[in-house]
């Protein structure tokens, strides 16, 4: 997911090399301990949590803080007497968060309606944990950039101190690690691998799951332009709650949710936009790709008046979340100007072509230049563009271009 809107683009810390990673949450790879008392893991994470609900309780009421703070060590020393437990490293959590409680049918399909926000996000809604049991719901950002749903803890409640205590209610977590937002925030995660999801508007569940979740409990700024910034307010900036990473060969802290329904057809195209999960791939006369939903070897030139200006090859990030997208330096040189036309192409084909002008919010649609040839389409291929991911065989499908 590359997240361009305010100039943020996220990305996460390699498990090997410290090196940062272009559009894709990625998790740290680092291990829970082996064996470890659940209060000294969760400690150092759930103090800065309570220090932030006693010290806004405390203004209205000392002994209710306090209460709060005595509440949660009884809490957690408790489940010490009550667990003796064995985290899984990190390959067995990812490797058990792959697989769903639920064994989808190829056959069945949902269609979830996407609504755009802001004009480059394209969100559903999601009633997630016991949250939904009150009717709230989450906007999700339908994000093909990046894999795993990641919500901030307090999207599990109605208020701070329902959300932790429903953080409580999911037991022990499978895993954790951090990612973050490269220019934006970073952010600890503790990832749950069988939570109710409802996915759905206005009351009506189209589709169940028990999928994992990972869960954000802690954040802060890498932005030394703007050190207020956290996990919260980076989303609330995008007029989101959390992100559904659908992308199936990409990085995230887990598994797309959607893993075992076969694939995912994003339709951003006309008005009656949706997120299609499950069923079979129903495009015809697109273009097979392999890689999904990054692709490689593909060609991208801009073009002037009609005149080639700079071409070159690139890998491409086929990404729903990526807002306007970005182009290596070493073809748009300083900038793409406005009336200028960016392709791609497959070999001969022509996958998408845009001219850069300005949105209905009066943004620039031009892709951010970077220094590598890692390209990320953003979200406007896709407005012409309908595209089919396939979880088997990790290939994309790219729909024609549709008026």
């Amino acid at each position: 997911m590359a997240r361009y809107l305010g100039k943020k683009l996220l990305v996460g810390l390699g498990a090997s090399a410290g090196a940062f990673v272009t559009a894709a949450a990625v998790a740290t790879g680092s291990a829970a301990p082996a064996k470890a008392d659940f209060e000294d893991l969760l400690d150092p994470i759930i103090q800065p949590i309570l220090t932030s609900l006693t010290d806004s309780i405390a203004v209205f009421d000392p002994a209710a803080a306090l209460d709060l703070t005595s509440w949660a060590d009884t809490f957690l020393a408790s489940l010490n007497t009550s667990f003796d437990f064995l985290l899984p490293s990190t390959d067995s959590a990812l490797a058990a968060s792959s697989v769903g409680t639920e064994q989808a049918e190829a056959a069945a399909s949902y269609t979830l309606p996407i609504t755009m926000q802001i004009v480059t996000e394209p969100t559903i809604q999601a009633a997630i944990g016991a949250a939904g049991d009150s009717g709230d719901s989450s906007t999700l950002l339908v994000d093909t950039g990046s894999s795993g749903l990641v919500i901030p803890w307090q999207e599990l409640g109605g208020n701070d101190f329902a959300a932790l205590q429903e953080l409580f209610k999911l037991g022990l977590p499978d895993n954790y690690g951090f990612s973050g937002y490269s220019g934006g925030v970073e952010y600890v995660y503790l990832t749950y691998n069988d939570v109710p999801v409802d996915y759905g508007t206005d009351g009506t569940d189209v589709l169940s799951t028990n999928s994992p979740v990972d869960v954000e409990v802690l954040s802060w700024s890498t932005n030394p332009l703007n050190i207020f910034e956290n996990f919260q307010t980076f989303l609330s900036s995008n007029h989101v709650d959390g992100i559904l990473g659908i992308g199936p060969d990409t990085a995230g802290p887990t598994d797309s949710p959607f893993e075992n329904y076969g694939g995912v057809l994003v339709d951003l195209v006309g008005p009656e936009k949706s997120l299609v999960v499950g069923g079979e791939n129903t495009l015809t006369g697109g273009t097979l790709l392999t890689g999904s939903p990054t692709v490689d070897g593909l060609t991208e030139t801009v073009t002037h008046n009609g005149a080639v200006i700079a071409t070159g090859t690139v890998s491409n990030n086929l990404d729903s979340g990526g807002v306007y997208g970005t182009i290596p330096s070493s073809i748009a040189g300083s900038g793409v100007a406005s009336g200028d036309t960016i392709s791609v192409y497959q070999g001969g084909t022509l996958l998408y072509s845009y001219e850069v002008g300005t949105d209905s919010l009066a943004q620039s649609t031009a892709p951010t230049v970077i220094s590598s040839n890692f390209t990320d389409s953003g979200v406007v291929p896709f407005f012409s563009h309908e595209a089919y991911f396939d979880y088997a065989t990790d290939k994309t499908y790219w729909g024609p271009l549709s008026s």
